[in-house]
């Protein structure tokens, strides 16, 4: 048994990756921003691979639920960068609410 199995069961919270800072999303820029640069902001990509056309694509995941899934959060960031490992393109996306309710 993991670890960070037993703490979600004893805490009834569990979260996987950091929290992605929208800030620093916002201020990523094709043709400037670097591998190098999402490194130092966000840490170590979850995956990677190269594409057919020898782009390498990073992925960023956050995701936090809450005691008993009362709330949750995910956040998700995908990048492709160019050949001289400038971001070519980027997609983020955010959200979270509620999950399960006890009662009515």
């Amino acid at each position: 048994m993991s670890l960070l199995f037993v703490a979600a069961i004893v805490t009834g919270c569990a979260s996987s990756g950091s929290k992605i800072d929208q800030a620093k999303v916002e201020a990523i820029q094709p043709g400037v921003t670097t591998y190098n640069d999402m490194v130092r902001d966000f840490g170590s990509p979850l995956s990677q691979a190269f594409n057919q056309d020898g782009l390498l694509t990073a992925q960023w995941f956050y995701f936090y639920t809450a005691a008993f899934g009362m709330s949750q959060e995910q956040q998700h960031l995908t990048v492709l960068f160019n050949k001289d490992k400038t971001v070519k393109d980027l997609v983020s996306s955010a959200g979270g609410g509620t999950g399960a309710r006890l009662g009515r």
